[in-house]
């Protein structure tokens, strides 16, 4: 094999896995457990993304693979972290401005300390209001889609995998911590790390069902592996159809171990001792979590060596040791990488996985460490390259088919860390409640909405009660009581609410109670627990043979949003079900992974393209190629069912080509719901596209064997432009859930325009409106919420106008989000141009807020001018 010169000899992959226990605590005062996230988010995330920050600026080519658990994404989502944690901060610069004072009084020796700290803390705090504004998910998405980071996850609480009894149990530790990941980020990890990095046989079919390509393995599990391993740990191989890399030893031992590592030299910062414990109580309770002393952060020391007596820290020595380390680091692995690139025939590859935390926490110097690897490793030489391990595996996929043992890469190599005299009191409750929610969730197959909230949150407290913190804790004999009690806790609210369920005996107020208190996975669903590791997603057992499986065809579905169709297909689903009907929603991804999953009882298939929709040119090819993806997935579907009556449900022209060939291959009724129309929205045909789409309405409304729209105004159009004999049109006008918001009271000059922000939705008339009203009602203050080409022009007209503080972009808003603008706002004006039903109109008014709309459309129809509005 001739390998190519133009190509490094070698990759090193580094995973970085971030993890910690959940915990909620919306309330003001910070609890011991935040403060484990706050001091991560100060010492290891902030500063990771700094160096990433600095590494981008400088050009340098770094690539790093980072896992986050799905309890950790959980609570740096949370409405409140962000005020609790710049909170915190607060305090932390207040000490530090303190101690800046006090060491330059009369403790000269630790000043430039106590200056560091002070100047460094600004900047974290900076960061994350400023760059970040607020939010650790926005430079994670921006660096992964600029390409050097890769992100994946774990499963939902870090479970650990190989003692639970259940595949059910297993497979929804599984599939709620990939779902959470793809709601927050939008697109499906590629990579699992493996709680633990524990493996036992069969995993792997769990992970492949759930479209996850690799994993990783202590180097032990693969080297046992039957056959040997001929690459040792150095090129994946693979389990199944998933590929599995495994961790070099050597890097581990220069990084992690506490005689030999790196981060055990006398120049770095000592851990251990703290300005929380070292001054005088009363001088630093104000800044302890619960008058309790503690570490705070500060910290004056270095290690200096292995007794007591420790010497002042010396952040530039410390620095230079790090870049010293980098260089020793880098030049181990070209060692290791040009002798194993003479043993194989593969390019090897080092996997060198640590927990984030070491960097920066642990070790304070890791970020500053780890910076100057990437900087070495991804420079322009001819042994070694920085790469992702998606990346890698799709450049080299596995060639060689093992099977494995257990293990893990826990002490000792195996389970006993997590499973011993002082943890296995844990584990016959534990078993227990799995196997009582697989048989709750199968026996409960048409639940109310209520006995849905029991189950879904009886559910949430397994998962939280199966994480592998708790035996971890207990045997590291750290907070022994606070991880029992936990533990505990979680099971006997589990078992509360499966007894609940049971006897109909439930009081609210606990339900709300819980719900509120462990909210982790909002959109977590019982039935996790029933579905098989298939990709595809089965149909429920208790199917009503007599009621048709109703088949959905749209291009948008939460979480894809483009404007109310997507909306409105997701409550249309979810009402049908309710109804007793068996629904598929087929619908696409950005991910190139298709997937399944269930939604309010509706299932739901993600289905890829190749070609993105981002120039003009494209769309239509790529309209082309979503249909061709909804037609080849209709047709398995539906093979399935061979006995079982068939509705098929098209929304709008994007999905007409598939709605067409399942219409005339199966001969089942064709339900077509026009949205809109491209004649309508562009105010004619002006180029060859619109020409195109207008041909394509016109095809499946002469298909459709029934037609759906939701306004008189939409009706007529219909007619006007497709004038087809026989043709039967339903006016099915849109709803809205009708659930209590409790609206501010006092009046004011607050003005809401909620919408897709295109030419035809009328925004720059409002913004006009607001610049005469101005000068009458200074205060006056316009909201627009939506996102869409038309933006940036909104923006300079609103410049143009001299009204841009009074008009806040918030950009794309959730549904929560749009609830709380209506509720805070007093006038919700919509000034379309064109408008089939307006569906934002309703919500205000539902709400209870005033509304102004154009005379358009199916506007006019809601509206009644001096009665429901203006």
């Amino acid at each position: 094999m001739v390998k190519n010169s133009s190509l490094p000899k070698g990759h090193l992959a580094f995973l970085l896995h971030a993890h910690l226990p959940f915990v909620n605590n919306p309330e003001v005062d910070q609890t011991l457990e935040q403060k484990w996230l706050f001091e991560a988010t100060t010492e290891t995330y902030i500063p990771l993304l700094l160096s990433f920050e600095r590494l981008v600026k400088e050009g340098v080519d770094f690539k790093l693979t980072l896992s986050l658990s799905p309890t950790l994404l959980s609570m740096i989502t949370a409405p409140y972290f962000a005020e609790q944690y710049i909170s915190y901060l607060d305090n932390l610069l207040e000490l530090a401005k303190k101690e800046v004072q006090r060491t330059s009084r009369s403790d000269a020796k630790f000043y430039s300390q106590a200056l560091f700290y002070q100047e460094w803390l600004s900047k974290i705090k900076a960061a994350f209001e400023i760059n970040y504004e607020k939010s650790l998910i926005n430079p994670l998405k921006k660096f992964a889609k600029e390409g050097c980071l890769e992100l994946i996850t774990t499963c939902a609480t870090h479970g650990f995998l190989p003692l639970m009894v259940t595949e059910e149990a297993r497979a929804a530790q599984v599939r709620a911590g990939v779902s959470l990941f793809k709601e927050i980020f939008g697109w499906l990890p590629e990579g699992l790390w493996l709680p633990e990095c524990a493996y036992f046989p069969q995993v792997e079919k769990i992970l492949e069902a759930e479209g996850i390509k690799y994993f990783v393995m202590a180097a032990h599990g693969i080297l046992k592996a039957i056959p040997t391993v001929t690459t040792a740990v150095y090129a994946p191989v693979k389990i199944g159809k998933v590929a599995v890399y495994g961790r070099d030893w050597e890097t581990s031992q220069q990084v992690w171990s506490r005689t030999d590592g790196y981060p055990g030299d006398p120049a770095y910062r000592e851990f251990y001792r703290d300005v929380g414990y070292d001054l005088d109580y009363e001088y630093v309770e104000p800044h302890l979590v619960a008058g309790l002393r503690g570490d705070t952060g500060l910290k004056y020391f270095r290690i200096t060596g292995k007794t007591d007596h420790k010497e002042p820290y010396d952040r530039e020595a410390a620095l230079a040791k790090a870049k010293e380390h980098a260089q020793d680091f880098v030049e181990n692995r070209h060692w290791q990488i040009n002798y194993w690139s003479g043993q194989m025939k593969e390019q090897p590859i080092i996997v060198a996985p640590y927990d984030a935390e070491l960097f920066g926490h642990w070790w304070f110097e890791g970020p500053n460490w780890l910076e100057e690897v990437l900087r070495l490793a991804s420079g322009k030489n001819e042994t070694i390259k920085t790469v992702t391990l998606a990346e890698h595996l799709a450049q080299n996929p596995p060639r060689q088919e093992v099977a494995f043992g257990p293990s893990s890469w826990g002490e000792g190599g195996f389970y006993r860390y997590w499973l011993n005299n002082n943890t296995d009191w844990t584990y016959p409750d534990l078993h227990r409640a799995e196997r009582m929610m697989v048989a709750l969730s199968e026996g409960c197959q048409r639940p109310t909405q209520w006995q849905k909230r029991i189950l879904n949150q009886a559910g949430r407290e397994l998962l939280l009660a199966q994480s592998s913190d708790w035996p971890f804790i207990i045997t590291s004999q750290t907070m022994t009581k606070y991880a029992g009690e936990r533990l505990q806790n979680h099971l006997a609210d589990f078992f509360k609410l499966c007894e609940g369920y049971q006897t109909n005996q439930i009081e609210t107020e606990y339900l709300e109670d819980l719900e509120t208190k462990n909210h982790v996975f909002p959109e977590f669903d019982y039935r996790m627990y029933t579905l098989s590791t298939s990709r595809f997603i089965p149909i429920c057992r208790s199917v009503n043979g007599s009621k048709p499986l109703v088949i959905m065809l749209s291009w948008e579905y939460p979480p894809n949003h483009v404007g109310g169709l997507g909306i409105h297909v997701r409550y249309l689903a979810a009402d049908l079900v309710k109804a007793g009907m068996n629904v598929h929603v087929l619908t696409f991804t950005h991910n190139e992974q298709s997937y399944s999953t269930i939604n309010e009882g509706v299932y739901v298939h993600f289905l890829p393209t190749h070609q993105r929709q981002e120039e003009e040119i494209d769309f239509l090819a790529w309209v082309l190629q979503l249909n061709i993806a909804m037609a080849d997935f209709g047709r398995e579907l539906i093979k399935r069912f061979p006995r079982m009556p068939l509705i098929l449900h098209a929304h709008d022209w994007l999905v007409a080509y598939a709605a067409k060939e399942l219409h005339e291959t199966f001969n089942m009724p064709l339900v077509a719901t026009i949205h809109a129309t491209e004649h309508g929205r562009n105010k004619g045909l002006h180029n060859h596209i619109q020409h195109s789409i207008h041909r394509l309405e016109a095809d499946l409304v002469k298909e459709a064997t029934q037609i759906i729209c939701c306004s008189k105004y939409m009706e007529s159009e219909i007619e006007n432009l497709f004038v087809t004999k026989n043709m039967k049109i339903k006016i099915i006008p849109n709803g809205v859930n009708n659930e209590p918001i409790r609206r501010k009271k006092e009046p004011g000059q607050k003005i809401l325009f909620i919408g897709r922000l295109v030419v035809e939705k009328g925004v720059q008339y409002l913004l006009k409106a607001i610049a005469e009203l101005q000068h009458m009602y200074p205060d006056i203050r316009l909201t627009i919420a939506g996102s869409g080409p038309y933006a940036r022009e909104l923006k300079n007209i609103a410049i143009e106008l001299g009204i841009e503080k009074n008009v806040c972009f918030a950009g794309f808003v959730s549904e929560k989000k749009r609830d709380e603008l209506l509720a805070e706002s007093d006038v919700a004006v919509f000034p379309s141009t064109y408008e089939p039903f307006g569906i934002v109109a309703l919500e205000a008014m539902a709400v209870g807020v005033s509304v102004i709309v154009s005379k358009v459309g199916g506007l006019a129809e809601i509206v009644e001018d001096g009665v429901t509005g203006l």
